[in-house]
């Protein structure tokens, strides 16, 4: 068919006006359509004269209160079926490349918690491998910074405690008041609950909530 036959489809809206006119077919009023696609019946009687002039045809013929379609608009209704099957089909086709958004963990950690942070990251991506998390290492100026921007999900920092291990020296913290997001949550609990990092005690601060690491061996 030549495209310059085609270009009355081009014309804006003719999509949901093929939805309104196929309800109104199948139903056999505009107020019963109007329930349905919850649109103002106004609304639906114009849509239904946007289509008629679209295709030059007449659709429906009004007899005493009940509206019958024309013999074109018969051909226009199994036409909009086919067309709404096809959507459908399209639908059904293309909903596996539409996956679910990955989650996101944003963890910040002071320079002295870069190798726990990396650790506990690590293990927390192979046990949940549909989350994409980010690292950030900063000094703890600009963590809290960055904290108070609301950039990140969970800080990392480091405990001044003397005698302390090294690698037992960091505190797990987050912004309190603020709901944290679902891999965020998982994150803190599991890094507070795991066999290698139990924290056994609680400290609360007016800006966050922080969880410090400090069992002794």
């Amino acid at each position: 068919m030549p495209r310059a036959k085609l270009r009355r489809y081009f014309r804006h809206g003719l999509l949901p006006q093929l939805i309104v006119f196929e309800a109104v077919a199948r139903l056999g009023s505009v107020t019963r359509a109007a329930e349905e696609l919850h649109l103002a019946q106004p609304t639906v009687s114009m849509q239904i004269k946007k289509l008629a002039a679209t295709l030059e045809v007449t659709l429906f013929e009004q007899r005493g209160r009940r509206l019958h379609l024309t013999a074109a608009g018969a051909e226009v209704r199994d036409l909009a079926q086919e067309a709404l099957a096809l959507f459908a089909c399209a639908e059904e086709r293309l909903a596996p490349f539409r996956g679910a958004k990955p989650e996101l963990l944003r963890l910040a950690a002071e320079p002295e918690a870069r190798v726990v942070a990396a650790r506990l990251l690590a293990g927390f991506c192979a046990r949940h491998p549909g989350v994409q998390a980010s690292l950030h290492v900063a000094d703890r100026a600009e963590l809290l910074a960055r904290f108070a921007a609301d950039k990140d999900d969970v800080y990392l920092f480091e405990l001044e405690i003397e005698g302390l291990p090294p690698e037992r020296r960091w505190s797990v913290a987050h912004a309190k008041g603020r709901e944290l997001a679902r891999a965020a949550a998982l994150f803190l609990r599991e890094s507070l609950h795991s066999d290698a990092y139990n924290s056994q005690s609680v400290e609360e601060e007016d800006a966050w909530s922080s969880r410090a690491n400090t069992t002794r061996r």
